[in-house]
């Protein structure tokens, strides 16, 4: 076998692996479900406005918490289920809330620009304390945390949602 032909033999075994390896990690990573709920820490926000924003204000609604950015293209991909989401099951008890890793003011003409129907924060330093504190050790993004009606914890996401699984996170879990 000539040294060509091994390289590329290497180069594509390797690049085999890389991305079965990928696959598995992300399986393994994407979502998680806590051993048992755990209570969702106190953590406040300040939205566009100033004003703030609290996980305890959503108590007795489906709180769907999504780290985002409006340079990461996988936030931007799963923007349009989220607004879906939010315009489909907010009346029965849903509310989605974006904290950003981001300025306040690429966030806000992004938000005007897709439409988001959701509250949406630009507050880089506590965004990254709460995705810490919420389990997002990494800081990748994007990454969800769903709290039930009661408060707690039932589901982190790291990477994009996709349709199936958000719809079926939701309908598990919203209000009675």
């Amino acid at each position: 076998m000539n040294p060509s032909t091994r390289k590329t033999i290497v180069i594509v075994v390797l690049a085999l692996v890389g991305a079965l390896a990928g696959l598995w990690t992300s399986h393994v990573w994407r979502m998680s479900t806590p051993e048992a709920p755990t209570a969702a820490p106190a953590i406040t926000f300040n939205d566009l406005e100033g004003k703030p924003v609290s996980l305890a204000q959503y108590h007795g609604k489906l709180l769907l918490v999504n780290f985002w950015a409006t340079w990461c293209a996988p936030c931007l991909k799963e923007m349009p289920l989220l607004i879906q989401a939010q315009k489909q099951y907010g009346a029965r008890g849903l509310q989605i809330i974006g904290p950003a890793m981001d300025e306040a003011k690429d966030v806000k003409a992004l938000a005007a620009k897709l439409g988001v129907n959701y509250p949406v924060m630009a507050d880089f330093a506590s965004a990254d304390a709460a995705m810490s504190t919420l389990g997002n050790k990494q800081g990748a993004l994007p990454f969800s945390v769903l709290i039930d009606a009661n408060g707690m914890i039932v589901k982190t996401v790291l990477g994009a949602l996709h349709e199936d699984d958000l719809t079926a996170l939701i309908q598990a879990h919203l209000p009675q």
